[in-house]
């Protein structure tokens, strides 16, 4: 009897189609996120070919994942968001039932968001001694923490909520890369690290890599929010005029020239001294 070796089993036509139909639709979402096209939102009420696409990685472990459908931890903007690409306006909720509010510190603020000397100052600085600690401002995910640039040391946090803080200058970062924080939590110590003239805490509010103003967000001296919702139109990202000061023209008195002193100093006066 002469014996067969068994034959390998073949997939049907239609498993073999699935299969197929299946690694396309994979390829098709991950290409979408690796692109650079950020049209994707929940609502794309207001964008131009805004098509909703769904989160191919752990829903809801990178916050927001569907909207950025980008996660840098070495760029501080890498979105390359159009803001003139934006025909409506979106709206955020700031605090969800999973999202909580702290101040970073405690100290007041020492130069405000907008243009100085010459060049956009894109958040606040907040007062504060080299070794004080700074919290993060909601609960969030850490996407960023290592030294940037003129940042010093600096941390960056993706929210729940939706937007991004910053947190520079730091003399230590305590938290890593994809680290859950909580509102309140400290994330460093403050510093004087990076392009800095002295201690103080350098914190930004992003949205889409974008900073706004944190001061339409928060109140820092009353520890408390301004908004329950954000907002966002092509105008929340413009940055306030500079402040120019006018010097009124000085007038200098005969009684404080030269001619004066020389003329009418007591110690000429005393010796006689005529002109």
């Amino acid at each position: 009897m002469i014996k067969t070796s068994p034959q390998p089993k073949r997939f049907s036509a239609l498993f073999k189609l699935l299969c197929l139909a299946g690694i396309l639709f994979f390829s098709v979402q991950l290409q979408a996120f690796a692109g650079h096209d950020l049209r994707f939102f929940h609502d794309t009420d207001g964008f131009s070919g805004g098509d909703v696409v769904h989160s191919a990685v752990i829903p809801g472990f990178y916050p927001y994942f569907d909207i950025y459908c980008y996660w840098d931890t070495a760029t501080l903007d890498p979105y390359k968001f159009d803001i003139k690409s934006m025909g409506g306006s979106i709206e955020l909720p700031v605090l969800q039932s999973d999202c909580g509010f702290a101040l970073p510190v405690l100290g007041g603020i020492t130069s405000p968001f907008g243009y100085r000397w010459g060049r956009q100052h894109a958040g606040v600085d907040l007062s504060l001694k080299t070794g004080d600690t700074v919290n993060a401002a909601f609960d969030g995910v850490v996407r960023m923490s290592m030294w940037y640039y003129g940042y010093g040391n600096c941390v960056v946090v993706r929210h729940h909520n939706g937007i991004e803080t910053l947190y520079g200058h730091l003399s230590k970062r305590m938290v890593n890369v994809g680290e859950l924080v909580n509102a309140g939590q400290i994330i460093g110590l403050g510093g004087s690290t990076g392009h800095s003239t002295g201690p103080h805490l350098h914190f930004e509010t992003r949205f889409m890599g974008k900073p706004f103003n944190p001061q339409n967000l928060i109140d820092f001296q009353l520890d408390s929010l301004l908004k329950d919702t954000l907002v966002f139109d092509t105008n929340s990202f413009s940055t306030p005029p500079p402040v120019v000061y006018y010097r009124k023209p000085y007038k200098r008195s005969y009684y404080r020239s030269s001619s004066y002193r020389r003329s009418y100093s007591p110690a000429r006066k005393s010796t006689g001294y005529k002109k």
